[in-house]
């Protein structure tokens, strides 16, 4: 069971942002060009730096209406802003909490939301610690199956005992279309929450498992091809150089050994026809006779 804490309201400025969701307690970049949106920058930087982040729609709408936009976003603390030579604005914002968007109006270009923070906290039990171990074992694993993550960074991040903390440091860091992450950041419910990132976590597990197989698999081959590729290179070079001193060695007796064959023409007609495959072995053998008994001769003669 978890508890709503006191639901306080504040009236803010505030900033649709696309192709991202902001989650309570995550540190977040990003930059900021549109009109409206550097105007609500300027107002927080002007008062306490507060601003309601909620997600748009459409990421291609430029110029979204309320009704656009979503109700549920993260009441954000700006830690960091710096304008770029493009006249853009690089921003670091600090999730403070969810809140729900109640009433957005237009004051002087930009939005000015009043928002109810969505607070909520778990009482500690056995439950509730058994859950965050089986999450926080989840996403390890995740972590190291997956290539597009720094380890340790992750590791450090995710070592907390909060429920609420913990499930939205995960969702931030996973890889998900932005409209689960929206559902993820209107989950009020922390255990809830935890629930569902563990659902998805043994899903992710499971791709990341098959496509470590495919991948294994497909190098094996890859490996087995190249292998047999150089063999078969290799014999065919042993076999090219056995080819050659074979038969230069027969042409050898063909043309300088055929005593019977009084001219040219005459050992020509002998080497290609069927009687130099019969001859040429047994010459073989008998020439290779011949010249180691001159050898061992001459050898004799010598000493």
């Amino acid at each position: 069971m978890f508890t709503r804490e006191k639901q306080e309201m504040k009236r803010v400025p505030m900033m649709p942002v696309r192709d991202m969701v902001i989650f309570p307690q995550q540190m977040t970049p990003f930059i900021v060009g549109r009109e409206a949106s550097v105007r609500a920058l300027e107002e927080a930087l002007a008062g306490d730096k507060k601003i309601f982040l909620s997600t748009q729609h459409d990421a291609s709408v430029d110029d979204p209406k309320p009704e656009e936009i979503y109700a549920v976003g993260t009441l954000a603390n700006i830690v960091q802003s710096v304008k770029l030579p493009d006249g853009n604005i690089k921003v670091l914002v600090e999730g403070v909490e969810r809140a729900r968007a109640l009433s957005i109006a237009t004051e002087e270009g930009f939005f000015r939301a009043t928002v109810r923070l969505l607070g909520a906290r778990v009482e500690d039990s056995p439950q509730v610690k058994q859950i965050v171990e089986k999450v926080t074992g989840l996403y390890e694993q995740f972590i190291k199956l997956s290539q597009s993550l720094n380890y340790d960074t992750m590791i450090a991040a995710a070592r907390v005992d909060d429920p609420a903390r913990l499930s939205d440091t995960i969702a931030a860091n996973l890889q998900l279309p932005v409209d689960e992450k929206q559902d993820l950041l209107e989950t009020v419910d922390p255990l809830e929450r935890l629930n569902r990132i563990g659902d998805i976590l043994e899903i992710e597990l499971e791709k990341l498992n098959v496509d470590r197989n495919i991948n294994t698999r497909v190098k094996r081959q890859m490996e087995r091809a190249q292998k047999e590729y150089y063999l078969n290179e290799k014999l065919k070079a042993i076999q090219k150089e056995l080819g050659r001193g074979e038969k230069s060695e027969i042409d050898e007796i063909i043309w300088t050994g055929c005593w019977r064959c009084p001219g040219k023409k005459d050992r020509k007609k002998f080497a290609t026809s069927g009687r130099r495959r019969r001859f040429s072995t047994t010459s073989i053998t008998a020439s290779r006779r011949s010249r180691n008994a001159s050898w061992n001769s001459s050898l004799s003669d010598s000493w």
